[in-house]
């Protein structure tokens, strides 16, 4: 039986207890009131909510009105960016202020969205949203029709609309925030099309159909359109200008739980909207004279935060470098998203000690009561929800920003971890979730793993913790905030228990990992110091390993029970050492023992089970048609992954051979980065070519972490040249990254390993955003 939690002497209490005072963790409906509000909607192109279940959604919906085709064309959605020449985030800081940039070429105007937020301290309070418009190319027509709406998720919160001196205007009242108002407002003169007054609607929308809001939108101006060619005129030349038909009804239904109001403008036009509290102190209302000057002291404020937590101008970098890296930061808070809803979880018992390939065409799913999470995401356009292994990664570069931040979602995914330990490597919550993804993907299953790189952002709050004991001691802890303290960034003193509140799920999770992921040793008859401690992936199919976060990689072209994965078994003795080092930081010597026991058997077994001596490469393991177990080598990212985990001495010959792969351009090495596969093998480059060429940012920042803060510094026969291969590495990355953001003005998920260009989704400025670490050098 393991002892109840304690911490070991007063000193680590005291330490622990002023760390944690910087961080949120309150434990009522609200929690830290300062990330109440956000752009909590990544998926479409600007939209504010609350990281609150069933309350309020708000978002921005645009068409130009130059003839009747442009509104086929209506912007929404952030996957909508066809004749989209770039958009993205140029300043956010994941709290109070944001500022986004959209290229609009094919509707003829550069379109700016901003945001400030005050009276957060204390309560969910204020904030203000800017639409402004400009022309890009005077010579050519400017017209745009801009609709704002905003839709209640749950009865409990009522909308409704009213006339003022400026317009139609919205009012509501919910339990957390009170009675409230979203207003708009003008702040320079503009021009409305063809002299057309603002319209609005209102609708009675399903609560958890609200987010549909260009649907709704489309709807109540087909209806105006088809009105029109009731009356008999049939040719579309014969109409009257587009910006005069394509309005909203001016009506509302009863009840209405959906309010759309629209501006048509030619030309430049600003467009503000105010929501306002009235739980809010007065002085935290705005107009749009201090909106101004509040947007203008954020920029400038995260201009001179950016250069104290990264220090890139003393890194050598050119002014144009440090503006990228300070938007490819801002870009990654900017995808921050709250999710809530049901999921699908075909949830049947499967023997561990079985095959169980992955066929989704045969699951069988259930619906799981509704869950909630506040997360980063990988893509705006292609993948905005959470994602178990990339989160991870994200973290690191939120926590480097706002360790405060950082740990908020930390705790979010800590709360999604079950009785038995998982927590699904995809969050596909709720009707918005399921619509961006395929039917066969909807469905998690409970014995599927993904690598549990999540621990990492726990890792960088612990390493900030041993940072302040060690710069300050621990009667000054309390003086040492983190990411300029909770005090600049709202919230109130947090809850000291946040750590031991979060070991428990950890641990679970953790056992869960070993108990379902567990591979056969004894079976076999291999050789291993450690009998237990080698693992699996689940969930592959005959092709893939979708569970590995590295789907098509080469892998045994049969799959079999008795497969044991090296990535995996890396990934694992990583994982026992973050959790022997979170239960010392706690005081949990029992469990300490206990996980630095699975750490040394991993270690011990990596080389009996996954050494490959004739091909000097880390393998996986399988079993042949005469059961005689043999090791399937595919060289590439698989075969780092004991580097990557730093678990291969200084002076250990597997990490001169490893080291000698990585930095053989015809294998490995290239220009722009780690290949993620030997360019001798003879699958490099074929079918999907997914994991099997391409340069990805997050591996190759993990690569320069090990060399970074270990081969590189630690004694052996490999130092120099692992010295020499950060060196060239990091500078390969950056220049690529950089470079193709300068061109295309996207992060890519991923680059081409001979040509540097990007390839697949973008923006992906999920674990991408890694760049930014990198040239910070903080690994």
């Amino acid at each position: 039986m393991r002892n109840p939690p304690f911490l070991a002497g007063l000193q680590l209490l005291q330490l622990i207890l002023a760390f944690a005072a910087c961080i949120s963790a309150s434990s009522d409906v609200v929690g830290d009131p300062g990330t109440v509000w956000g752009t909590y909607r990544p998926q479409v192109l600007f939209g504010m909510r609350p990281r609150l279940p069933d309350s309020l959604v708000t978002g921005l919906a645009y068409f130009a009105t130059r003839d009747y085709h442009d509104v086929n064309n209506m912007r929404h959605s952030s996957a909508e960016n066809q004749g989209i020449d770039g958009y993205g985030w140029t300043y956010h800081d994941g709290r109070t202020f944001g500022v986004q940039e959209i290229m609009d070429r094919a509707n003829n105007y550069k379109i700016e969205t901003s945001f400030v937020k005050t009276g957060h301290e204390s309560s969910p309070g204020n904030w203000a949203v800017r639409i402004k418009g400009t022309v890009i190319d005077r010579d050519d027509p400017a017209e745009l029709a801009v609709v704002y709406y905003i839709g209640s998720e749950s009865p409990d919160t009522t909308l409704s609309i009213h006339g003022t001196s400026d317009g139609p205007s919205f009012s509501g009242t919910s339990p957390v925030f009170g009675n409230f108002t979203l207003k708009a407002v003008q702040p320079t003169i503009n021009r409305y099309a063809h002299n057309v007054s603002p319209s609005y609607t209102g609708i009675q929308a399903p609560y958890d159909e609200v987010w549909r809001g260009k649907e709704y939108v489309l709807s109540e101006l087909a209806t105006n359109f088809e009105q029109i060619y009731k009356h008999g005129e049939t040719d579309i030349n014969d109409l009257p200008p587009a910006a005069t038909v394509l309005q909203l009804h001016n009506n509302t239904m009863s009840q209405a739980t959906f309010y759309a109001l629209q501006h048509t403008f030619t030309g430049d036009f600003t467009l503000d909207w105010f929501f306002e509290s009235a739980d809010t102190p007065r002085a935290a209302h705005m107009d749009s004279a201090a909106f101004s000057g509040a947007l203008a002291q954020h920029k400038h404020a995260y201009e001179d935060r950016f250069e104290t937590q990264f220090q890139l101008a003393k890194q050598g970098f050119s002014p144009e470098e440090i503006a990228q890296a300070r938007q490819i930061t801002a870009q990654v808070l900017g995808g921050i998203g709250f999710y809530h809803g049901d999921s699908l979880v075909d949830s049947r018992e499967l023997d561990n000690e079985e095959l169980n390939l992955h066929e989704p065409e045969s699951a069988q799913p259930q619906i799981v009561p509704s869950r909630a999470l506040l997360t980063a995401t990988p893509s705006r356009s292609f993948f905005p929800r959470g994602f178990y292994w990339d989160e991870g990664f994200h973290l690191l570069h939120i926590g480097a920003w706002d360790m405060n931040l950082s740990m908020q979602l930390f705790e979010s995914w800590t709360s999604l971890i079950d009785d038995k330990g998982w927590v699904a490597r995809e969050q596909i919550l709720g009707k918005e979730a399921h619509s961006w993804v395929p039917d066969a993907f909807k469905v998690q299953f409970p014995n599927y793993a993904n690598p549990p790189a999540l621990i990492m952002g726990l890792n960088a709050y612990l390493d900030k913790l041993a940072a302040v004991q060690d710069m300050t001691g621990v009667a000054e802890a309390a003086q040492q905030p983190f990411a300029l303290g909770a005090a600049r960034q709202g919230g109130k003193p947090r809850d000291p228990s946040l750590l031991a509140r979060l070991y428990e799920p950890w641990r679970r999770h953790y056992l869960w990992y070993r108990d379902t992921q567990r591979g056969q040793v004894r079976q076999w008859d291999r050789d291993a110091t450690a009998k237990g401690e080698a693992f699996r992936w689940r969930g592959r199919s005959q092709t893939h390993v979708l569970t590995s976060g590295l789907d098509d990689y080469p892998r045994a072209t049969e799959p079999h029970i008795g497969e044991l994965h090296v990535d995996l078994h890396a990934w694992m003795g990583w994982f026992a050492r973050a959790m022997h080092r979170f239960a010392k930081t706690l005081g949990m010597d029992d469990d300490a023992v206990e996980y630095e026991h699975h750490a040394a058997g991993i270690q011990n077994n990596l080389k009996d089970l996954h050494w490959d001596a004739q091909s000097k490469l880390f393998c996986d393991a399988s079993v042949d048609e005469f059961e005689e177990s043999y090791l399937e080598c595919h060289p590439g990212y698989v075969s780092l992954f004991p580097l990557l985990m730093e678990l291969l001495p200084a002076d250990s010959d597997e990490l001169g051979a490893t080291l000698a792969m990585m930095h053989d351009p015809a294998q490995l090495w290239s220009h722009h980065g780690l290949r993620s596969l030997s360019k001798q093998h003879p699958l490099y480059r074929t079918g999907e070519d997914y994991w099997r060429s391409a340069v990805w940012v997050p591996v190759n920042y993990l690569a320069l972490r090990a060399l970074h803060n270990h081969y590189a510094v630690v004694n052996g026969p490999y130092r120099a040249l692992a010295q020499a291969m950060y060196t060239a590495l990091r500078k390969n990355i950056i220049d690529t990254v950089l470079n193709e953001y300068a061109r295309t003005g996207y992060t890519w998920e991923q680059y081409d390993a001979d040509t540097g260009v990007g390839r697949r989704n973008h923006p992906f400025t999920g674990w991408t955003s890694l760049v930014v670490l990198i040239m910070a050098e903080k690994y």
